[in-house]
């Protein structure tokens, strides 16, 4: 996942590292929840598509049979564009930019308790 600015897109992971992101934590968790909501759907997909999709079709002990199950099953979860690979490819974004909310909470309430420190110095030097 990228931001996109004025320049050019950054990672969203490098921005949050970086510490120039920041999330509020109660919106930031709404966020999380929903990214593990549909993390959870994804991975209910790729089970079910393993278990189901791929499964080889029942076309008979012949060659056409034989070849016909090999290439359904191959395009459920074998080739790079398949069902399965593609849902793992999204399942590791989610993944990722739920991390990265996550991280960004960190760094609201980082800056948070900095800002609450300096506020406290300051008060105290009065």
């Amino acid at each position: 996942m990228y931001i996109v600015g004025d320049k050019d897109a950054v990672p969203l992971g490098e921005t949050v590292r970086s510490g120039q992101v920041q999330i509020d934590p109660t919106a930031g968790e709404d966020l999380r929840k929903q990214l593990q909501a549909q993390i959870d759907q994804v991975d209910s997909w790729i089970q079910r598509a393993t278990s189901s999709i791929a499964r080889p079709a029942p076309l008979g002990a012949n060659p056409v049979g034989d070849k016909m199950r090999d290439k359904f099953t191959h395009r459920a979860e074998g080739e790079q564009y398949s069902f399965v690979s593609v849902m793992t490819a999204y399942r590791t974004v989610l993944e990722q930019t739920k991390n990265s909310i996550v991280e960004a909470i960190g760094n609201f309430q980082a800056l948070d308790e900095d800002q609450q420190a300096e506020l406290k110095k300051h008060m105290g030097n009065s």
